[in-house]
């Protein structure tokens, strides 16, 4: 997958920046009604599907699918109206703008679709293939930990994952982390921070970047034959101004996180499927 690093000047929503926590209220019949609608355009879904593998901006967008910015925006509007889609500012050029999925929408469309179709087993496929890979953000910190944590938790057999930071500075939050993995049942983690280049003879299949810095870097470039995806999550460091924010941050990167690697998985195993 070959990813641009074009500046991107783009304008928020009337409801501002937000992250994608998960909604308790059902989707409405008029919602799953617009969210069909929605996906029922070729180009719109061909954009979901690049925003299913990685948060994109509008310039990234618009090399991968040919569509001119009037008519990208046209769609990532309609998306966006109806709930499939977020926008994000950069956290680390506040001039950029990602786009993502809101997998909380689509969860809630598969309950809509489960109550109308059979039932089916909930539990993660297993790979034939076991994928190796890394989670990167800037100091190795709560974010790319969860991620390392959550993947050995929840897809031992088929994810070897690691985590690892790009800068040396140690984050203060790393306790907040360990606490939040013990309140999931998650007790036998063994940590230690660790930099970036200490894993570039690794051959990973996937380089997962979960901060907007370390994805804007030249880091990645350092990494031959790794497919790059990157999940734009907030830092609850930089964007809790107190404990209680931090800590509320970092429950709903750990919600993200656990749903964005189920999906990741189920993704892998769909492709293998389709291959055999």
């Amino acid at each position: 997958m070959q990813i641009t690093r074009k500046e991107e000047h783009a304008t928020l929503p009337a409801s501002g920046r937000f992250f994608g926590v998960p909604k308790a209220m059902p989707l409405s019949e008029e919602q799953t009604l617009d969210i069909f609608k929605a996906l029922s355009d070729p180009n719109r879904l061909h954009i979901f599907n690049l925003l299913l593998q990685s948060d994109r901006t509008n310039s990234e967008l618009m090399d991968i699918t040919g569509l001119r910015q009037n008519l990208l925006s046209h769609h990532l509007n309609i998306m966006t109206g109806c709930g499939l889609v977020q926008i994000h500012r950069s956290i680390g050029d506040a001039r950029r703008h990602y786009y993502g999925p809101r997998l909380d929408t689509m969860r809630e469309c598969r309950e809509w679709w489960a109550f109308h179709s059979p039932q089916d087993d909930a539990q993660l496929p297993t790979l034939k293939r076991p994928r190796r890979v890394l989670f990167l953000c800037r100091r190795n910190g709560i974010r790319s930990m969860l991620a390392e944590a959550l993947a050995r938790h929840i897809a031992p057999h088929s994810l070897l994952a690691f985590s690892a930071g790009i800068d040396q500075e140690h984050e203060p939050l790393l306790d907040l982390g360990l606490e939040l993995l013990a309140e999931n049942g998650i007790t036998s983690f063994d940590f230690h921070v660790k930099s970036y280049e200490a894993l570039l003879e690794t051959p990973f299949d996937y380089v997962i970047t979960v901060c907007d810095i370390v994805h804007e870097s030249a880091v990645l470039d350092e990494f031959e034959g790794a497919e790059f995806i990157h999940w734009s999550l907030p830092d609850p460091l930089e964007e809790g101004r107190t404990e209680e924010e931090q800590r509320t941050i970092a429950r709903e990167v750990f919600s993200a996180l656990k749903m964005r690697i189920a999906y990741f998985v189920q993704r892998l195993a769909a492709e293998e499927a389709a291959q055999a």
